[in-house]
């Protein structure tokens, strides 16, 4: 039976919860061999050969080896926070909008405060939000990790700074994915209020501050505030006659029936203000913030560790050997290539690094590891750790722009030593960091050495950091 095309079952983007959903698969790989994971990535991948995007291809893989997490049950979407966000966010517009002109004495909206809140207000946030989308349209993607914040909060516990820092991208990648559409969402809200409040009622505008504002001053605000449709719109501006006759001081003024008819004519303005700086930008902003999300995600769950190794073994050849199957056990020292039925050649990993420390691999090749079998990281380097002017300078000649993981080999049965951390520092602008715990041959990791090495690990300054224990390739 032929497998289902990759274009039909693929989604059209991914999700926060395809993260969450590889986490978990990744995890659950770890109870399989190389040769049992080699085999069935292996067969997955011949089923999307044509199929150049790698996260089609990690995506094709996640329903291949579990397709039932993928069908979400029906009350799931029915109770989707995103929904009830939204709905929030234009109720809170609409209510918003409609505490302003019903809280307004004697139906008289004060202009200026109007503006201050529904259009400077809103400037200065959409400001903020478009600067923060620039940032991650120049700077790095940041690795998310797949903790879910909310579990803080129902646990009753303060994560601590590691948690924190690991966080931020999967906070900011959330913000990302909904903050324009609620900001969007509230200014339609507050539209649809301005639309029928006034429809049903009679609401005067008027302008009148503290501070010695003058007609001519006035007059040049909103000039240019309507310059945008001026010349389509002119009944959407605000004549002389109306800026002057709109003047209100409570203490020194009766209103008549006439002169409030006349103060009406705000409304096209202020209508117009709304839609032309508050919800056409943020509709602009929340475009641009869908095309920053999917980068973004996309970037995140292909950084994501364990990820590479599958797409190493999606993608590298499988060819039949003529090894004996009572094959044993292989020594340290040999590589997974030499596995019965199975011949690959390692990957080359782009935009990462393999650091080894004092010669953690000693006599060993990194490829008969489990975990750097099928592939391994396109750069390479090593230090001593006892000449540290000679370690300094091989540090400073990586290319650091061209890193985007490090992969840092250390002795896993050796304690951890702050001179450590001190020399690796030229490097913490990487993303993210692999500790790689080499046991030694033939003897496991006492699990307090591995915690050691976890806690020295989360002390590091890197975005994301992981600790992997190495498992030497065994041939069954």
């Amino acid at each position: 039976m032929q497998p289902a095309n990759t274009e039909d079952r693929a989604i059209a983007s991914p999700d926060i919860s395809d993260l969450y959903h590889l986490a978990s698969q990744l995890e659950h790989d770890r109870d399989l061999s190389l040769a049992q994971l080699r085999q069935r990535d292996r067969e997955i991948g011949r089923s999307c050969v044509e199929t150049a995007d790698d996260w089609q291809r990690v995506q094709h893989w996640l329903q291949s080896v579990d397709p039932q997490s993928q069908r979400r049950p029906e009350w799931a979407s029915r109770a989707n926070p995103a929904v009830l966000l939204n709905l929030l966010a234009l109720c809170a517009g609409f209510a918003a909008m409609a505490g302003l002109l019903l809280g307004s004495a004697n139906a008289l909206v004060n202009v200026l405060f109007w503006l201050l809140v529904f259009v400077g207000l809103q400037g200065l946030l959409m400001v903020g939000s478009l600067l923060v989308l620039l940032q991650l349209l120049w700077g790095r993607v940041p690795p998310a990790s797949p903790v879910q914040p909310i579990r803080f909060v129902l646990r009753r516990r303060w994560p601590d700074a590691r948690a924190l820092r690991e966080a931020q991208p999967l906070l900011r990648l959330l913000f990302l994915r909904h903050g324009q559409a609620l900001g969007a969402l509230f200014a339609a809200g507050a539209a649809a209020a301005f639309l029928v409040l006034p429809a049903v009622d009679n609401y005067g505008f008027v302008w009148g501050s503290t501070y010695p504002l003058s007609d001519p001053f006035m007059q040049a605000l909103v000039d240019a505030l309507a310059w945008p449709w001026q010349s389509l719109l002119p009944s959407a501006t605000i004549a002389p006659e109306l800026l002057s006759s709109s003047r209100y001081h409570a203490a020194l003024q009766l209103l008549d029936v006439e002169r409030l008819e006349r103060m009406r004519g705000w409304w096209g303005f202020l209508m117009l203000c709304l839609l032309v700086y508050s919800l056409l930008p943020r509709v602009l902003l929340y475009l641009l913030s869908r095309a920053l999300y999917r980068r973004q995600l996309l970037a995140s769950l292909l950084s994501y560790p364990g990820v590479e190794r599958v797409l190493a073994r999606m993608q590298a050849p499988l060819v039949a050997t003529g090894a004996a199957p009572e094959a044993a056990i292989t020594g340290p020292g040999k590589s997974g290539a030499a596995e019965p039925g199975v011949d690959t050649a390692p990957v080359a990993w782009p935009r990462a690094l393999l650091l080894e420390v004092a010669g953690a691999f000693g006599e060993q090749a990194p490829a008969s590891y489990e975990e750097l079998a099928d592939g391994q990281p396109a750069q390479r380097a090593g230090i001593a750790g006892s000449d540290l002017a000679t370690d300094r300078r091989t540090l400073a000649a990586l290319p650091l722009g061209d890193i985007d993981r490090l992969y840092l080999a250390v002795k896993g049965w050796e304690p951890p030593v702050a001179e450590l951390a001190d020399l690796l520092e030229p490097l913490f602008s990487i993303p993210q960091c692999s500790v790689l715990l080499v046991p030694l041959p033939g003897r496991p990791l006492p699990h307090r050495k591995v915690e050691d090495w976890r806690l020295f690990a989360r002390a590091m300054p890197f975005q994301a950091v992981d600790v992997q224990l190495l498992n030497p390739v065994v041939i069954s």
